[in-house]
């Protein structure tokens, strides 16, 4: 079997309860859009988690709340779909088995972060699987090594605790970089944003390169707002892409921001999702995003 997931920790903590179940050859790693419209082939030996459905494939485990409103044109499938707080966590409910307790721990703290349910401290002095977490995070700007980093450790955490995890050189040195640059990224982030209302608005088009970070520290900064619309350019420039998110400190916004993606073409949670715009049309459409969210995300 295969796995085709996203580089993040859970697409690490799904991998790693995959393998326990499953012998997993191959795992490769895919950006949902690619996935949504269909450049990503597969086959029955795909096991896919973390992203869209795929006819053909062998599996398929997601929590996405975008994917909920198409079950009924995907029809029967073999794995699970249901609305969690991780794709592991899906995978973990699947199963059941007795061999996942010893990863109680990372299934629980994945689940944190990847439903953003994090302390100030998570944001500005991460530790733990935390702190793990965002080495793995592609959004951390850690580089493009990331999908050998990731293979490695699906093995590496399932035999040796996270306390020496954490000592090994090669997590080391990513997870020392992330809390020296903490201070530059927020010095980055005060040049890159501005606040509309009850948005921030980060735009990287045109930055230079972004020191490593998280990508909850705006939140932090700007304790009065209510999400963010974070703009970036798509690979070689095809595409406008924009990363948006409820704050995880004012949780007053009231929209669902995977439906409000998933009306451009992108997807999501109800409290973060991602969109990629037709450059020709983007700045139109970024428009009425924000609006949407000024209207109804109070302040």
């Amino acid at each position: 079997m295969k796995i085709l997931t996203r580089g993040d920790m859970d697409g690490l903590t799904s991998a790693v309860l995959l393998t326990l179940v499953h012998p997993v050859k191959e795992i490769r790693f895919a950006h949902p859009k690619d996935v949504q419209d269909g450049k990503v082939p597969c086959t029955k030996e795909d096991i896919i988690v973390n992203l869209p459905f795929v006819p053909g494939c062998g599996l398929w485990f997601d929590h996405h709340v975008s994917e909920e409103s198409k079950l009924d044109d995907i029809g029967r499938f073999e794995g699970r779909f249901e609305v969690a707080p991780s794709a592991a966590r899906v995978v973990y409910n699947h199963y059941k088995r007795a061999q996942f307790d010893k990863f109680a721990e990372m299934l629980k703290e994945t689940d944190r972060i990847d439903s953003a349910q994090l302390t100030l401290k998570d944001v500005t002095e991460p530790q733990g699987w935390i702190l793990l977490a965002y080495t793995l995070d592609p959004r951390s700007g850690l580089g493009p090594e990331f999908q050998k980093y990731f293979r490695w450790l699906v093995e590496f955490v399932k035999e040796v605790p996270l306390e020496k995890v954490l000592k090994h050189a090669e997590v080391k040195k990513r997870c020392d970089r992330v809390l020296r640059e903490i201070d530059e990224h927020r010095e980055f982030l005060k040049k890159a944003s501005r606040r509309d209302g009850p948005v921030i608005i980060t735009d990287l088009r045109g930055q230079k390169e972004m020191p490593v970070g998280n990508r909850f520290l705006v939140y932090a900064m700007n304790p009065e707002a209510t999400c963010e619309v974070r703009i970036h350019h798509g690979k070689g420039g095809s595409t406008v892409n924009a990363a948006i998110g409820h704050s995880i400190f004012k949780r007053t916004n009231k929209v669902n921001i995977g439906e409000l993606c998933a009306r451009y073409g992108g997807g999501g949670h109800r409290g973060a999702g991602t969109v990629q715009l037709d450059p020709a049309t983007a700045e139109a459409k970024l428009k009425e995003i924000i609006s949407t969210l000024k209207k109804n995300a109070p302040s």
